[in-house]
């Protein structure tokens, strides 16, 4: 075995071991997917297994299925849940083992484009990355796409260089799960398409495992996603595809704040500036080389999700939306770096300046992400053990005394722009293990709170910080309905009729 190989299994136990830190961890702070996930996982144990029918707790009075994408994730969770029984951790397992296996495919792309020695170096950037570590055990389907979108892209160029079956089913597999496991993931067809016509031309439309690659891939996402439709269509609940405005609009050509959000993430978060140093180094020296070509081609594919979801990419708590930039970026890196060692050798009179040169942009380049993974890792941990919501949950909990739905706090309705928003928060259902419904910032009046009392709400969970938005919301709510519990960040009211 190579140096260069043992050196990469090193990374894959460092890089695993890091991600295993927080693997134990419950769902303990204010995470509406996570907890949506979860409760999702939890109802498919406590009110029937029926993958194609997820259901969410923020439901009201309907049965709660909701529109999502393919429930394979939870499916595996509440499967584990059923051997082993009920415990947060599971889910945070499962995406634990998808990012180990992301990490294999990934080593296995730098590979293929770099060999062994530079791959190394993309190895780093991308196990230690502080976005791909950030997922790697969150209870978000982030895990299961990044992996299957890393797995597809390895496949796809293996089936594009030597034409065999062994590796085209596999890339029909994997891509036909990376667009069931994200919508937003189908860019990656655009990169499939222009590699394709490079290599085919015109004739790539004559070629029928082309024909069949598209059919297969794009027929399963095809048929979950108009099921997930029909759900919305009939119950109205939607975790943030049809509830919420993504899209770019003609302010993005006004507004700044569309670009500089989305370039923010990609520089700060993706690449982490030393890193893009490097890219920009690999793009000078290696214009017109296979792995320059085809990250340009692949970071395009993906900027076209990021422009055409703007509303949503360009905000700083959608930065796990850029995870799909982490693979080209890692691999430009390592290429980075195979430039500045080629050129050093260029000139043997001046190898000395220029391999310290080379260290000292390499060292800060590794040192930065070692930093940011360390930093980034600490701020998770500490933030998650002391979260005031998840502490305030457990000492709510007992004081819940009667039966019946809730009503918790949501966010707001609408954005500064007037379009519409994701605002059902799930974590006091799942936390609280109630069923109820969600009141968004706008629509905090004592009248609604009294229509879900007449469906049947016990009670209203209250979020202070919420209640501020609505001057004199809270004194009403004092003033008409018994408080049963005041929190720093939270007030219980009983808004039954018993």
């Amino acid at each position: 075995m190579s140096k260069a190989r043992i050196v990469l299994i090193l990374i894959f136990i460092a890089g695993s071991l890091v991600r295993f830190a927080d693997v134990f961890r419950p769902i303990d702070k204010p995470s509406w997917r996570e907890c949506d996930l979860g409760s999702i996982s939890r109802n498919f144990v406590t009110e029937g297994f029926n993958p194609l029918y997820p259901q969410i707790d923020w439901r009201g009075t309907s049965p709660g299925y909701a529109e999502m994408e393919f429930t394979l994730y939870p499916v595996l969770i509440a499967g584990s849940y059923e051997i082993f029984g009920m415990h947060d951790f599971i889910g945070r397992i499962w995406a634990f083992i998808f990012s180990l296996l992301t990490l294999f495919f990934f080593f296995q792309l730098a590979s293929y484009y770099l060999g062994d020695r530079f791959a190394v170096f993309a190895a780093l950037f991308f196990a230690f990355n502080p976005l791909v570590i950030e997922i790697s055990t969150a209870i978000q389907p982030e895990e299961l796409m990044i992996f299957s979108y890393v797995a597809a892209v390895y496949f796809f160029l293996r089936w594009q260089d030597s034409e065999k079956s062994k590796y085209f089913w596999p890339a029909v597999i994997f891509t036909a799960l990376t667009l069931l496991a994200k919508a937003p993931a189908a860019h990656i067809g655009i990169f499939f398409a222009v590699l394709l016509l490079q290599k085919y031309g015109a004739g790539a439309l004559r070629q029928t495992k082309v024909w069949l690659f598209g059919a297969l891939t794009l027929l399963p996402a095809a048929l979950w996603y108009i099921h997930a439709k029909s759900l919305w269509k009939i119950y109205g609940n939607s975790l943030g595809v049809s509830n919420e405005y993504h899209w770019i609009g003609w302010d993005f050509f006004t507004n700044p704040y569309f670009i500089e959000g989305i370039l923010r993430t990609e520089f700060f978060k993706v690449w982490m500036i030393s890193g893009l140093i490097v890219g920009l180094f690999a793009i000078w020296r290696g214009a017109g080389e296979k792995v320059t070509r085809h990250m340009f081609l692949w970071l395009a594919a993906i900027f076209v999700i990021y422009l055409a979801a703007a509303r949503t990419t360009a905000d700083d708590w959608a930065s796990y939306y850029h995870i799909f930039s982490v693979a080209p970026a890692a691999l430009l890196f390592g290429f980075g770096l195979q430039k500045l060692w080629d050129y050093a050798k260029e000139s043997r009179t001046r190898i000395v300046l220029k391999g310290a040169v080379i260290a000292v942009v390499a060292g800060s380049a590794i040192f930065a992400l070692f930093y940011e993974a360390v930093r980034i890792r600490a701020e998770m941990l500490e933030r998650h053990l002391t979260d005031k919501s998840f502490i305030s949950a457990q000492q709510i909990k007992p004081v819940l005394k009667k039966d019946g739905l809730i009503v918790a706090s949501g966010g707001n309705c609408f954005d500064k722009d007037g379009y519409a928003l994701a605002y059902n928060a799930s974590y006091m259902f799942y936390w609280l293990d109630r069923k109820g419904f969600s009141i968004c910032v706008e629509d905090q009046t004592l009248e609604k709170v009294r229509e879900f009392s007449a469906y049947g709400a016990a009670y209203f969970i209250a979020q202070r910080s919420h209640l501020n938005d609505a001057p004199g919301f809270e004194a009403a709510l004092r003033e008409n309905f018994a408080l049963v519990s005041e929190r720093e960040d939270f007030l219980v009211f009983d808004i039954s009729n018993k």
